[in-house]
């Protein structure tokens, strides 16, 4: 199935499926977002990318210190090298609250921010964040109805 995704600067109609964090399509990327500079924060994955069966995209989340013009430099890069790979990148910072871990199943409440507010998928528009203090931001509670496809907890990358 072809996906056409137009994600803030970015636009793309033939996005690869993924199948776990040793895919050829994410070892690359992972290399170079390494090569971003990553101080006093930390990358971490979930979701599907984590159960071994065909992803539509990476999930990852973000964690450090809430400095806007640095989170928003992290987050962008992040879906550029995205698109330039052809993958789906689907990165968010975490502003308030902890990694939701299925295997804990502990309720989580997150504040996320986004690299934008909308993204467009197969002509639908899809808008989940608002402008507040310098980032684009959203209110989560997990577990999603989908979490149960990744019973897996997160797993740090950087």
């Amino acid at each position: 199935m072809t996906k056409h995704v137009i994600y803030g600067d970015y636009e793309c109609n033939n996005l690869h499926q993924l199948v776990d964090l040793r895919d050829p399509l994410v070892i690359r990327f992972l290399e170079r977002i390494k090569e971003l500079d990553w101080r006093g924060y930390e990358l971490w994955a979930h979701g599907s990318i984590l159960n071994g069966n065909v992803a539509q995209d990476l999930d990852l989340t973000i964690i450090g210190p809430n400095k806007p013009a640095k989170i928003n430099w992290l987050l962008e890069q992040c879906v550029k090298i995205g698109f330039d790979l052809f993958i789906q990148v689907d990165v968010k910072y975490l502003v308030k609250g902890k990694l939701y871990n299925h295997q804990t199943g502990v309720r989580r409440k997150q504040t996320l921010a986004h690299y934008r507010p909308k993204i467009w998928i197969n002509g639908n528009s899809y808008t989940y964040a608002k402008w507040k203090d310098g980032l684009w931001v959203s209110v989560r509670e997990y577990p999603m109805t989908k979490s149960q496809y990744s019973p897996h907890p997160p797993q740090r990358l950087i």
